[in-house]
Order: C-alpha cells, then structure tokens, then sequence
C-alpha cells in the first residue's frame, strides 16, 4: 500500500535545477520542459508535427494544447481526450503519451495500445518523474496559463525518498456493463498540513442513470468526502480543477453522499436507487490531514458507481443535511450545549429514514438526535453518539469526526418521520484551548451537523392541529471570497419571495448594518455587498437573514 520511491543521483541534479525554476510561472516551467524534450525536426516544433509548436510563444502554445483535440482519432473520438483537459489529468492525451508508468499500478494514466501509438518523447528517454508530475499537478489544478499554482518543492520531496502513498489498495474498478469508476489523483500533500478541497467532475453520462451501490476507496488520511451534485445550472459559476476552502460550492449543490477514509460501501435497500440526470455535474469535496512530519503524502480517491437499468426502480434516495452554523464555544473547560430543530413545513411526503448520524470535530463530547412531538418538545430518541450500532453496544465515548456514528434502519422497516415535525438534535462540546472555537471547516474548528438519507413515503395528511409552526432556520447560503477586502458575494437560493438583510458583527456583539432589500422574488442570485470602508481587520459574522431563515458565517476582514 505504502511505496517509497528513490531517485538515482542524476536525478537528484535534475531535482535542484528543477527547483531553481520553481519560482517561474507553472506552465513558463511546462513550456521550458516541452521545449527541451520534444523539438527535434520531426516532433512538435515548426515544420514538424502539426498538433502543437514547443517553440511558438507561451500564450500561442497554451492554445495549441489546452482544450484542443488531439489529432490520433482514437483518441480524440473513443477516449474524447483533449491534449490538455483542465482538471482531469486522466483525460489529456498529451500527459499519457508521456506518463511512461509514473504510477506502475494505476490505469489511468497509460495510454490503449494500439489505438494511440507510442509513449513520448519519440526515440528518447521518459521526462524524470518530477517534470511528468509537475504537468499532473497543474493539470489538477486547472491547467492555468499564467501563475505558480504548483509548489515543486513539494514533488521533489516526494520523488527524492520523503514520499509515501496513502492509497486505498484493493481499488479494483466494477465489472464492464455494471458501472464506472471516478478517479481523482495524485493529491501531494505536504507534511504536516491539513488540506481542503473542491473538486468539479463531469461524469460525462451518455442518459439519466440509477445508482444502487456507490463504494469510495480512499486515502486513510480522509477526514471526509461527499459527492455533490451541482444543481441546474450552478456548475459554470466554478472554475476546474482543485478549489481551495474558500471557493466553496455549499450554496450551489444538492445534499451529497459523505464518506471517510478506506472503504465505504453504500448498498441501497433493495428496490431503491441514487438518481443522476444525464446532465449531472458533480461537486467532490475532500479534507485530508497529512500528520506525518517530513513525508509528502501520495494520495489517489477512487469512487466506484454502480448502475443498473433506467426503469428499475421509482424509488429514488434522497438526502438533507442540518448545519447549525452559529455555535461558539468559549474556552472555559465546560460543558456547552446546543438544541436546534431540523424540519421542513414544505414537503409533502413521509421521510422514510434508512441512514442517520450526527457529526462535530475533537471539541464534541455528544451528539442526540430525538423525533420531535407535535408540542414542540423531544420524543424518542434515535441516535446516540456513545453507541455502536454496527457491533450494538455503548463504546464508552463520543464517536467524533470520521469515527461517527452512523446509525442504518433495516431495508424492511425505514423509520417514518412527519417532515413537518422533524427532529430535535442536541450537540455538546467542551473547549479546553484559550481561544474561543467557532464553526469551520477544518479539524482544528468545530462542526454541529445533522444529515440522513431517506425514500419519500406515502403522501402527508392533515397537520396535527396543535403542531408548533416551525421550520427550519437554516438558509444555505455560499460567502466568498474569504477573506475578504472591499466585496463580499453571496450566493443563495430564495424558495419564496421574502426580505433579505445582510449584516456584519464583531467578537463583541457590534452590529455593522450591509445590505437591505424588500420583497426579493424567488430564485437564485448572487448578490455583491460591499464593505463599509475603514472597518478594522479581524474576524467578524456575517448574518444573512431571508424571512423567517437565517444563516450566520465566520468572516475574515483583511
């Protein structure tokens, strides 16, 4: 599972002048490396091969390779590669034709005899393995014309002996006619660092699909992943490629299918299925930890999509997900708790639950999930975070992080929920650093979070006439950039017509008033606030109510 991989001495040279141009723009080094390797009187330059000029300038030779067809009609046709397809290093020709086996076990990047001929360079030696990387890389991460976007100091560490992979190693693809196989890699990630990533990946699905069995092998270094889809239309608004933390996606996705490290295998009950339009975009996100303190980890995510005739099933596996983004928890060793309602006056079918759990990071010391009574108050209980439902038995500790609980109902007995009730769930943490802990993103922030997957059951009846009204306060909203400067954009989704109010306030509970409007119809927008000039720098909380919903984020001022 685990390969260290050693370098000869003449590549170690190689090494230290590849790091001497390391402060160039990423592909200025790319062009450099092209121009070195592949000239020659019959390859890419002027009166050679006519896919691509090594020669020609920069700008003229990004348009030749980025998002251009190669000229082997196999692969242009059966594989539709692009010599350079931002974002997906698997589908750009130019980098299988010179991967020579850069991962001896991995198909995704070997070029299909014969169809698409020999590997390149033409009659000379491989590229060194950190050049080939370093086209991977900024492949990954959009294959951008101008900028350094990827940090060869890190490649080389990890080709010089302070690298290990971290691959899931049984990562066998389903059976031809049964499914597909999603591929994202190789991640570098540098010692010691805690990475969080965006992901947009096109499925490229020739129908609509039914999905019984989705199975993720992943790094043991994920804290998590979830499979998004992008709603209609919102996937244009993000760029290909790796997306930092701040390019988040939250506000433009639907619910999606979350996972942790190794080996995660979700088998549908039977009958039922995920749905994916023929349309469908999808959104990855990945937080993966790299704990070691002088090794690169090599990571490679590898999702298995089952599928099954369109037409099998009608029942189709929904999932919601309840944030509550407005927990702070103060450094003072206690006990802090947090009760929030998680319901939807809105829909008009039953949810028939088949998976149930609750998530918060290190801080948490339990998480409760109770059905919710017609008065308001808290019915029985259904999840607790100390027990083990997959060996039945309390394990003596909060199950936290990508060790939570995940509590599965038999295929035969769903549990049925009245949606217009909802559920009650109840997180405690306990903070013991000197700073008080906020909402966030990374392990060292903290999370409440309630989510399940369900089938819609039998239509709704009449509302129990002493039911409280009340509905989730949640609006999904996505704020970026973060940090912030002079703008701030939000994106969100209105349901109904309603008036939205957009504020900032401190550590100390000032209020800063930034944006009003009236009566905003239904829809989506993607609305520019600007930030009032001669605010301090710091981290601030911005509060976006729309009607009775409303969404508070942390927000950093620079």
């Amino acid at each position: 599972m685990s390969k260290i991989y050693s370098l000869t001495v003449a590549l170690f040279i190689f090494s230290c002048s590849f790091l001497q141009i390391s402060a160039q723009g990423t592909f200025t080094q790319i062009h450099q490396i092209l121009q070195t390797n592949c000239a020659g009187s019959s390859c890419h330059q002027s009166g050679g091969n006519p896919s691509f000029d090594v020669n020609a300038s920069e700008s003229a030779l990004y348009s030749q390779l980025v998002n251009a067809n190669p000229i082997n009609p196999y692969a242009k046709d059966s594989a539709k590669n692009k010599l350079i397809t931002p974002g997906y290093p698997d589908r750009s020709f130019l980098l299988r034709k010179i991967a020579h086996g850069l991962n001896e076990n991995n198909p995704h990047l070997t070029i299909k005899q014969p169809h698409e001929g020999a590997t390149m360079p033409d009659g000379g030696g491989a590229l060194s393995k950190p050049e080939i990387e370093l086209i991977r890389q900024w492949i990954l991460f959009g294959a951008p014309q101008t900028g350094n976007v990827v940090d060869t100091s890190v490649i080389n560490k990890y080709y010089s002996g302070k690298g290990k992979d971290d691959t899931y190693s049984n990562h066998t693809p389903p059976a031809p006619g049964q499914g597909f196989q999603i591929y994202v890699g190789k991640l570098l990630i540098p010692a010691s660092t805690e990475l969080y990533y965006y992901i947009k990946h096109n499925p490229r699905l020739s129908s609509a699909i039914e999905i019984p069995r989705v199975v993720t092998m992943l790094p043991a270094s994920t804290h998590h992943f979830v499979i998004f889809k992008f709603q209609p239309g919102q996937s244009g608004i993000y760029n290909e490629g790796l997306r930092p933390e701040n390019e988040s996606s939250h506000a433009s996705v639907l619910d999606g299918i979350g996972t942790g490290p190794n080996l995660w295998d979700y088998d549908l009950p039977g009958n039922s299925a995920y749905f994916w339009e023929q349309s469908t975009i999808l959104d990855l996100n990945l937080h993966i930890r790299n704990s070691l303190i002088d090794t690169v980890l090599g990571c490679d995510l590898y999702i298995n999509v089952y599928t099954q005739p369109l037409g099998t099933t009608d029942k189709y596996m929904l999932i919601r997900n309840f944030p509550v983004f407005t927990i702070a928890i103060p450094p003072d060793g206690l006990e802090h708790e947090f009760v929030e309602v998680a319901n939807d006056t809105n829909e008009t079918h039953y949810w028939n639950v088949w998976q149930l759990y609750g998530h918060t990071h290190q801080w948490g010391t339990d998480y409760d999930i109770f059905l919710r009574n017609p008065d308001g108050s808290m019915g029985a209980q259904q999840y607790e975070s100390w027990y083990s439902y997959e060996q039945g038995f309390n394990v003596g500790y909060h199950r936290y992080g990508v060790d939570a609980t995940f509590r599965y109902y038999p295929d035969n007995a769903l549990l049925q929920v009245d949606p217009r009730l909802g559920w009650i769930h109840r997180a405690r943490y306990k903070n013991n650093t000197q700073d008080t802990i906020f909402w966030g993103l990374t392990s060292n922030e903290e999370m409440m979070v309630m989510g399940f997957q369900y089938l819609p059951g039998d239509t709704l009846g009449a509302l129990p006439s002493n039911i409280l009204s009340s509905q989730s306060s949640n609006l999904r909203v996505n704020v970026f950039p973060n940090p912030a400067s002079d703008v701030v954009m939000l994106n969100y989704a209105l349901e109904k017509p309603a008036d939205v109010t957009v504020q900032l306030s401190n550590v100390l509970g000032e209020v800063i008033p930034l944006y009003t409007a009236n009566n905003k119809s239904a829809g989506n927008y993607l609305d520019e606030v600007n930030i009032p000039a001669g605010i301090s720098r710091g981290i601030y909380f911005i509060t976006i109510r729309a009607g009775t919903q409303v969404n508070t984020q942390r927000i950093i001022i620079e």
